[in-house]
């Protein structure tokens, strides 16, 4: 079997892609090279009337009809295709436009027109979660075929049960969006500032940088609150050993990479009770209601002031990692490539 792929984030693409090139002849095409055996065309972004990617779409379109499949992770870049019978979509999302920040409004709706125009031509469309699967149904009117969840890397994996440090490191992961919501976050901490010993390292960015950097400044937590920039991803499994626990704040969250990375770490989390990180996390979280900074400031105290609950959900998130892996990740793939393929 013959495939062709475009990449998504890169633990996504390592992983998945990873596994299924042993299995398939697969061919990722991008901008930039990752660290596969599988074969990649690699086609530098041109800036033409705002779309830097039209060199690569356009030879998307042109050789899509030589491959027995091809899976896109877009439904903006399946659309390109000349034929959709060998094609594959994976919706990492519900696209959105009225919960998205303003600059990135367009690109949802016009995913949100792409993704209907798909699903209404019978493309089948995979999705990363139920809260997700279920969110296209009853917004959109959208039916997944499937639903299959992502895989974690050895990387990020460990055997060895968290023991609470002399001074916790809580980590949030994530971009700086409205749709993450991380002022619920800020304000929890701004809550709990003087009743404990700790800080707090933010990684990401995105448009609410300056905001973030201002409420910092204006509540005395410039000190307590460190922001960084997005680091490289061969970085980010020593991000996660080098936290105490990590804190998610986004009750809409598709599925939760972020989540699953620190739990494979052996980190507590804690998350918002919905959303795909809540389904990710299952029983090895604590939970808070979703937008509830006291509820949440008072879930952040409870880990730092009991070693033995730290140590409880630093095993829970261990074992929960477990039920994850891209090797049962590409086997439900390779089994929609199949029925593509006619195999």
């Amino acid at each position: 079997m013959r495939g062709l792929a475009t990449p998504h984030v890169e633990h996504y693409t390592l992983g998945l892609y990873g596994r299924l090139s042993s299995k398939i002849v697969l061919t990722l095409i991008s901008h930039a090279r990752y660290d596969l055996n599988a074969r990649q065309i690699i086609v530098p972004k041109i800036p033409f009337h705002s779309n830097r990617s039209l060199l690569r779409d356009l030879l998307l379109k042109n050789i899509s009809g030589r491959y027995d499949v091809v899976h896109v992770n877009l439904s903006s870049e399946g659309v390109l295709l000349r034929r959709w019978d060998n094609l594959i979509v994976t919706e990492h999302g519900v696209p959105d436009p009225s919960v998205e920040d303003k600059d990135s409004r367009l690109f949802y709706l016009r995913e949100l027109e792409n993704l209907l125009t798909l699903s209404d031509s019978g493309v089948p469309i995979i999705t990363i979660s139920n809260y997700t699967a279920n969110q296209l149904r009853e917004k959109l009117g959208v039916k997944p075929l499937k639903v299959i969840y992502h895989g974690v890397l050895d990387d990020f994996r460990s055997n060895r049960i968290r023991r609470p440090p002399r001074r916790h490191v809580i980590l949030w992961v994530s971009r700086l969006a409205n749709f993450k919501e991380p002022f619920v976050l800020l304000e929890a901490i701004r809550l709990i500032k003087d009743k404990a010993d700790f800080i707090v390292v933010m990684r990401g960015d995105g448009p609410l940088k300056s905001r973030i950097l201002e409420y910092l400044r204006v509540n005395g937590l410039s000190g307590r609150v460190r922001l960084i920039n997005r680091v490289p991803f061969k970085s980010l499994p020593r991000l996660y050993r080098s936290s105490s626990f990590l804190v998610h704040t986004c009750s809409r969250e598709p599925f939760g990479l972020a989540v699953l990375e620190a739990m494979a770490s052996g980190l507590p989390v804690v998350v918002p009770d919905s959303g795909g990180a809540a389904e990710v996390a299952g029983n090895a979280a604590l939970r808070y209601y979703p937008g509830e900074a006291e509820e949440l400031a008072d879930k952040i105290l409870s880990i730092l002031g009991d070693d033995e609950l730290y140590t409880s959900l630093s095993a829970k998130s261990l074992k929960r990692a477990e039920s994850f892996s891209w090797v049962k990740s590409a086997g439900e793939y390779l089994k929609v490539y199949s029925r593509i393929a006619g195999g």
